[in-house]
């Protein structure tokens, strides 16, 4: 994967959280469950100002990969799904909601159902375009949230901070913006998501109706 990696998650989202948006996602991806059980497609707001959002992944093949964005963007809560890709196929780039913090997640689910999330929070501007930009890395993930606006210079957005940290899913936003804090004076190790085990039955069952 060519693009830096910017606010890179070191750690795992919460097995509860993680399986769940584990399996939803692929379901959606693999087509492997009835249509009840697919998270919702991210719409743009009717009349809000846009950015555009751009993604890629580098996976193997039989691996797919999805860019969700949450209705809560400070409690992660209620994700949709953005685009989702493959080895051979990235998604088309949407239009995103700017002039308010926006959550968004990188997922790499494996046909085995082992997942890895990267997640983020920023404030997208309006007319700018953003790539999110991950793939398999080792034994697990690794993406970044980049404003490319200008792709000979892209960079991390104004304001990024990483929500998803060891056995948190969601770390609240003013703990996130201390680390992105300590980060910026070179005090945050930025590292790679591990693969988990995928969702059980149990989880798939929590699904429907949803």
């Amino acid at each position: 994967m060519s693009q830096p990696s910017v606010g890179l998650s070191s750690a795992p989202a919460s097995a509860a959280r993680l399986s769940l948006g584990a399996a939803t996602l692929s379901l959606a991806l693999f087509g492997c469950a009835t249509p009840t059980a697919r998270l919702p497609n991210y719409v743009a707001p009717a009349g809000a100002q846009t950015a555009k959002l751009v993604m890629r992944g580098a996976v193997p093949a039989g691996d797919a990969f999805g860019v969700l964005v949450h209705d809560d963007a400070v409690n992660c809560k209620g994700p949709r799904i953005a685009g989702a890709g493959n080895s051979s196929r990235n998604p088309t780039t949407v239009p995103l909601a700017a002039g308010a913090l926006t959550t968004v997640d990188f997922m790499l689910v494996k046909a085995n159902k082992e997942s890895c999330m990267l997640r983020w929070s920023f404030t997208p501007e309006a007319g700018k375009s953003y790539l999110v930009n991950g793939g398999a890395y080792g034994t697990g993930c690794r993406a970044a949230l980049l404003d490319a606006t200008n792709p000979d210079s892209m960079k991390a957005p104004a304001g990024i901070v990483r929500r998803d940290a060891r056995g948190n899913a969601c770390v609240p936003l003013a703990q996130a913006r201390a680390a992105a804090a300590n980060a910026a004076q070179g005090g945050q190790d930025q590292g790679a998501a591990v693969l988990r085990p995928g969702a059980n039955a149990d989880d798939l069952q929590g699904l429907i109706g949803q």
